[in-house]
């Protein structure tokens, strides 16, 4: 599919073997979701969630859509401060990815 994550986006959130899923915590994520589509392959637009509890439609009948404004606005945020707690270096890319869609962190 275009614009698959890069193995190295996958690493940084791998907690040993298992992602924290970012919709309810468990250590059970097994897809990478792309926040704001298959924009870009920053890690800024890369959340772990669980495929079939939190990814799928159906799995969310609960929760906010998941291409919902609220949705993409609490991901992205929660995907930079985990990456800025890592430290993690923003090239490039990452930094357009952050520039043109700051909107979604005010």
């Amino acid at each position: 599919m275009k614009n698959d994550f890069p193995q190295s986006v996958y690493e940084l959130f791998d907690m040993g073997g298992f992602c924290r899923d970012w919709e309810d915590g468990r250590n059970d994520a097994d897809a990478m979701h792309h926040i704001l589509g298959r924009v870009s392959r920053s890690p800024y637009n890369a959340c772990p969630l669980n495929n079939r509890r939190n990814h799928m439609p159906e799995g969310r009948k609960y929760l906010p859509a998941i291409h919902s404004h609220k949705s993409r606005k609490r991901y992205l945020i929660k995907t930079k401060k985990y990456l800025d707690k890592l430290e993690y270096k923003p090239n490039e890319v990452d930094l357009a990815f952050l520039e043109t869609h700051k909107k979604y962190y005010d």
